[in-house]
């Protein structure tokens, strides 16, 4: 059965921000597959410990943890199907849905899906230092523990199989916020058998036999820069709830703003972005006119990021290892990263891929949502307005709500730029200032973007204080750059527009602590 196709124009965060997007069901014979895109492989399939999204992409349909956000992002049982809190906050129990099983990539039972899984999850993300260990080290009672060696027994950490259905964790302190937590794939289980008998080789990248799955779909396929297949489990225990009969991702290395939408029309996407600053928008309006819609703005935060102590320089504009010099220092100074800050016009920014109209629905101010959360009658954006003001006349009357520019502001770029420079002159920094900007040369639209924050950061700065030179990489050096890069010292740029975070948990401590002083 053919089902209606709709149009959305996204106007999500300061990231994905601004395109057409398209929802419809494509039909086979075989039934009804939910087309979409993926932009970057996963380096790995072992959801316990890689935090990115692209391992997120391929693995979240298959695997079920604790808990799941429904439509309207409230929390629900999944693999478990009940819990309890202790009065004092600090111990959770979860009664473990008996019939879950694990089922390998064929779809061959394997085992049943236990507490013990979920303790076997926990101790293989603390011996493997899994990324996302920030989350729990220092929620789990016993657990940092554990991870410094202060304790070698990871039977004393907070997490027990009290016995086959019933798991328990205790916690250091209360935190309302647990169980948002549990819908992370750092909490979600592992088979122990499995787990040894792969070894090194659980996770592995391209091998969908690599992991088990308890979810409502199973990996087949993953083919490099291709694409990403999965079928319906037909033994899921809710899979009455489960719509499609597989899933299917395309690779997109956004070279071609108009693909999606010719793919949505033939049939091969069932969501697909389409783009008003593209050469085809007029036609695509004229095709769909009464279908077109914004989506509401995410969670999800795109920032500028600043790198204060870059050590790789393979993609430089820089000549001198004086200008290198006098860039580290710059990014140290407060006052020349506020002047940024406030160079930056955001709804240029963002008009380069949603178009004059979208733009601003796709702004945001703060890196918190601005109601992410509220305290009595306040939101969070509220509270941050009351306390800035304290900071510095600059701050006054700042306006940080969600859908438009409350920072661009040339003059207060000038004066702080103003301070900033007269006390870098002092240490010697030679100008202007050279910042390296990474940007996927195959993507043309974040090239658009990366050239119209180079405009308004020079044009109110001027090109005489700052210059920002951007490097055009292809799409593995630009990931090996950023995102994949190895540690630290291989971050290889001075700024990045590709700076994205997904809050983990319904605290703004989810965004705010991954910042290092």
């Amino acid at each position: 059965m053919k089902k209606s196709k709709w149009l959305a124009l996204a106007g999500v965060a300061l990231l994905s921000v601004g395109a057409l997007a398209a929802c419809s069901s494509k039909s086979s014979t075989s039934g009804t597959t939910y087309g979409y895109i993926y932009n970057s492989d996963p380096e790995t399939l072992d959801y316990i410990t890689s935090n990115t999204g692209p391992t997120t992409t391929a693995v979240t349909n298959g695997v079920d943890g604790l808990m799941e956000a429904d439509k309207y992002g409230n929390l629900v049982p999944s693999v478990a199907e009940d819990w309890s809190v202790s009065q004092d906050g600090l111990t959770y129990t979860y009664k473990i849905r008996k019939g879950v099983k694990w089922y390998t990539s064929d779809g061959e039972e394997y085992a049943d899906v236990t507490a013990k899984d979920f303790v076997t999850g926990l101790k293989h993300a603390a011996d493997a230092k899994a990324g996302a260990l920030y989350l729990v080290q220092d929620s789990i009672a016993g657990l940092s523990d554990y991870l410094s060696g202060a304790n070698k027994d990871f039977s004393n950490v907070g997490v027990k199989a009290i016995d086959d259905y019933t798991l328990q964790y205790t916690l250091k302190k209360p935190e309302p916020y647990w169980n948002s937590k549990t819908t992370y794939g750092l909490l979600f289980p592992v088979n122990e058998d499995f787990l040894k008998n792969k070894g090194k080789d659980f996770g592995k990248s391209t091998d969908p036999t690599s992991i088990l799955y308890n979810g409502p779909f199973l990996l087949k396929s993953l083919t490099a820069k291709s694409s990403i297949e999965l079928t319906k489990n037909e033994n899921y225990w809710d899979k009455k709830n489960v719509h499609f009969d597989a899933i299917k991702l395309s690779y997109y290395d956004g070279s071609d703003q108009e693909s999606q939408e010719r793919s949505f029309s033939d049939g091969g996407l069932s969501i697909a972005r389409v783009f008003p600053t593209s050469s085809n928008y007029a036609s695509v309006e004229k095709n769909y006119k009464d279908n077109i819609y914004y989506t509401a703005p995410g969670a999800w935060t795109s920032a500028i990021g600043v790198n204060i102590d870059r050590q790789s320089y393979k993609f430089t504009a820089k000549k001198t290892d004086a200008e290198k010099t006098s860039t580290k220092k710059a990014l140290l100074n407060k006052d020349f990263r506020q002047s940024i800050n406030f160079a930056i016009d955001r709804t240029a920014y963002q008009s380069q891929m949603n178009g004059k109209d979208g733009a601003a629905l796709a702004l945001r101010n703060l890196f918190v949502p601005s109601d992410f959360v509220s305290a009595g009658d306040k939101t969070f954006g509220d509270l941050v307005t009351d306390k800035m003001s304290t900071y510095g006349d600059e701050w006054s009357g700042v306006n940080f709500a969600d859908g438009q520019d409350g920072l661009y502001n040339a003059e207060k770029a000038k004066a702080e730029f103003a301070k900033a420079k007269e006390a870098l002159q002092g240490e010697g920094v030679q100008f202007p200032i050279h910042l390296d900007l990474p940007v996927d040369q195959t993507a043309k639209l974040n090239v658009s973007k990366a050239q119209s924050l180079k405009q308004t950061i020079e044009k109110s700065l001027g090109s005489e204080n700052v210059v920002i030179d951007i490097n055009q990489l292809s799409s593995d050096d630009m990931q090996n750059a950023t995102l994949n890069a190895a540690n630290a010292a291989a971050e290889d740029w001075d700024i990045s527009n590709g700076v994205i975070w997904s809050p983990d948990y319904q605290d703004p401590s989810t965004y705010l602590d991954i910042f290092k002083t």
